[in-house]
């Protein structure tokens, strides 16, 4: 079998502003790594991570869903990420630990007429099949919950 990869390219022209990430024919902007303003204009790279656990998690419960011919009227993720000690991101003397993600907590909505139990069973073979939750759950505590609604 033929070894599969994907590649970012990734450009920041100067030491102020976002980055340009380039993917395929896409791209989008990245601010700093980690922001404590909740007034920031860019969208931090550790945003980004807990959005892309987000779309790996609907994406994948979606995919699942039509193959099997399920009806989803909408689904929706909310997802959070707690650090060890974000301190020691920013240096502070004295601090320590890693600035690592030490919990993520994800919540999937799902609007939905069929039965739960065939949902649960594709939401638990999404689980199965996501390349980002199976990559991330050696190293963080993963809390991934779903929730269904009629």
């Amino acid at each position: 079998m033929q070894e599969t990869s994907w590649t970012v390219r990734v450009l920041a022209g100067s030491n102020k502003g976002p980055s340009t990430v380039y993917a395929r024919k896409g791209q989008f902007q990245a601010g700093d790594p980690l922001h404590f303003d909740p007034e920031y204009e860019h969208i931090t790279a550790l945003e980004y991570l807990l959005g892309a656990i987000g779309a790996d998690l609907v994406g994948g419960l979606k995919v699942l869903a039509r193959r099997r011919h399920l009806q989803i009227d909408n689904v929706e993720a909310v997802v959070s990420g707690r650090l060890h000690n974000p301190l020691t991101y920013l240096g502070v003397v004295g601090e320590e630990g890693r600035p690592a993600l030490e919990r993520v907590v994800a919540t999937v909505y799902v609007a939905s007429p069929e039965p739960q139990d065939q949902l649960r069973h594709a939401w638990g073979e999404a689980l199965t099949r996501s390349p980002i939750v199976n990559t991330l759950r050696s190293s963080i505590a993963l809390d991934l919950e779903l929730q269904v609604t009629i």
